[in-house]
């Protein structure tokens, strides 16, 4: 396979933007394609990430999930297919940031408010997350500031 020539990728823990104050990282993805489709490989240990559960998110367009943050876990969303447009807000800042094939992978730090909006039908969203679930890690709520979008 021959890779396309893509910025650096998730194994080389390089960042393409940070956001809200280094909260919010987009992160850079290597991609390989040929005749055969794309491989995207995902390596989480030069991140410093370590991944204690998944769940995969298929909705359809206009679908809006999430809105809500995390006391101690950090997420890491990788959109797998379709496009997503992601609201974070930490601390009364905002950003907005649309996960498509170019920036398809976010990391979110605990404290982060984020909520998906699904902009393509089966856009699908992969969340990774280095913490187990509990209903009391959630903080829900809606943040209140003017959005900057990325």
């Amino acid at each position: 396979m021959t890779p396309v020539p893509d910025p650096p990728g998730l194994t080389s823990g390089a960042l393409s933007n940070d956001l809200l104050g280094g909260l919010v990282r987009v992160l850079t993805v290597d991609h390989f394609r040929d005749h055969r489709g794309v491989l995207t490989p995902l390596s989480f240990g030069e991140i410093g990430f370590s991944v204690e559960r998944a769940f995969v998110v298929n909705a359809p367009r206009g679908a809006v999930r999430g809105g809500h943050a995390h006391r101690r876990v950090r997420q890491l969303l990788f959109r797998a297919s379709g496009s997503i447009d992601v609201e974070v807000s930490h601390a009364g800042l905002q950003a907005s940031i649309a996960l498509d094939e170019d920036r398809p992978a976010l990391l979110l730090e605990p404290g982060v408010w984020a909520q998906q909006t699904y902009v393509d039908d089966g856009s699908t969203l992969i969340v990774f997350a280095d913490g187990p679930y509990e209903s009391g890690e959630y903080i829900h709520g809606e943040p209140s500031a003017p959005a900057v979008r990325s």
